[in-house]
């Protein structure tokens, strides 16, 4: 409060982020103190000056229904903000927001509160609100508002309320499952499969050999994941052929995902072949920060390891791998319709395997291996694409 002589000299306040109080004076010396409210108007603030017996009184009239209209359509959100869904939903994107909301809680949820008012006598149902950390501090007056978490990632957190209070939340639950990969890929003269041991984890600790594995990265495909973790951990470059089976699991781990595990068959590329033909072998690079060994193993002894041989679930798993190399492989002509794969590099069949330490022609053994191919194909009624996998039973 300032307090002081000279001419008088006026000041307007209205609702501030901060809370700060904003003064002036009278002619007269005496100090009137106005104080940011947040909703409520002020009226009315008087401070009498003893020093002269006088007294001041500054007085603001009550506002009329009109220019409280005009107040609240001041403080709404933008359209630009704001996207309508097909399900009577609205999604407020804070990013696209003003300064003067996207970084004054107070402004924001005025802002909020009118507009749920509104989309409630609207109708409308799912209400949506997506930020960044750069936006954090608005969550506690949104959550004061009947907000939950929807779901969060580095960087950005998605929050929900379901309007109708008549009927329960139809809102979608945050996601809900991981993706990961397993890769079987066989050695193309001694039908060996690549495997490889870990350097910390589970399988570290029981000196487990297990196929290169891995999860997708948001936005990726199964088959170009496949790809990717085989090329991390060992160095060597594939095409994806087809998954030869995938498991589900339901775990309470800290991020209680439900996990869903694709075991992914692989070609190396054609550039080994050549080197075979050379008589140099196929180069593996492990991954320095992850694995301890990478080496070409006979199938079966794979599969008479204690852990797996122990699990009903896992011997299924390697059963169905090892029919798929009994069958020869017989690597899809579709493999080149997959985004990672070339014209030149379909085709082709293993001629054996090693069974019990032996070499196995894969003629011999009559099984025709199945499995799902993928194709990526224009979705037609929007840009894009999907990937969709056919099985091949």
């Amino acid at each position: 409060v300032a307090a002081g002589g000279g001419a008088a000299s006026a000041m307007s306040s209205s609702a501030s982020c901060s809370g700060e109080e904003a003064g002036t004076t009278n002619g007269d010396g005496s100090a009137v103190l106005l104080v940011a409210a947040e909703r409520e108007d002020v009226t009315m603030s008087k401070i009498g000056s003893e020093a002269n017996g006088s007294s001041s009184t500054l007085a603001t009239p009550a506002k009329g229904e009109e220019e409280e209209a005009e107040e609240r359509l001041a403080v709404s959100f933008p359209e630009e903000s704001l996207h309508y869904d097909t399900y009577n939903g609205v999604t407020i994107d804070a990013g696209k927001l003003p300064d003067e909301l996207s970084g004054c809680p107070d402004a924001f949820v005025m802002a909020l509160g009118e507009s749920l008012e509104k989309w409630s006598e609207e109708g409308r149902r799912g209400i949506w609100i997506r930020m960044t950390t750069d936006h954090s501090k608005l969550i506690p007056s949104i959550t004061d508002l009947g907000f939950d978490f929807q779901h969060a990632e580095p960087g950005k957190v998605t929050l929900t309320k379901w309007l109708p209070s008549e009927e329960e939340s139809r809102l979608p639950h945050g996601p809900t499952h991981q993706i990961g990969v397993g890769t079987l890929v066989l050695h193309p003269r001694s039908g060996k499969m690549l495997a490889v041991q870990e350097k910390t984890g589970p399988a570290a600790a029981r000196k487990l050999w297990k196929m290169p594995t891995g999860l997708t990265d948001p936005g990726e495909d199964i088959a170009d994941a496949a790809v990717r973790e085989l090329k991390e951990e060992t160095g060597l470059d594939c095409v994806f052929d087809r998954i030869i089976c995938f498991r589900q699991a339901h775990s309470g781990g800290h991020l209680r995902h439900s996990d869903m595990f694709f075991v992914c068959l692989l070609r190396l590329h054609p550039k080994y072949e050549e080197g075979l033909d050379r008589g140099e072998e196929v180069p593996l690079f492990p991954q320095e920060e992850e694995i301890a060994e990478a080496a070409w193993i006979d199938m079966e002894r794979y599969a008479d390891q204690d852990v797996w041989r122990a699990s009903p679930l896992y011997k299924e798993m390697n059963g169905a791998m090892i029919d798929a190399a009994r069958g020869g492989i017989e690597y899809s002509d579709r493999a080149s319709e997959v985004g990672s794969a070339d014209d030149d590099t379909a085709g082709g069949v293993v001629e054996s395997v090693q069974i019990n330490g032996k070499t196995v022609p894969t003629s011999a053994l009559g099984v025709r291996s199945g499995g799902f191919v993928a194709r990526t194909l224009p979705v037609g009624y929007r840009p894009g694409t999907n990937t969709i996998y056919i099985s091949k039973l």
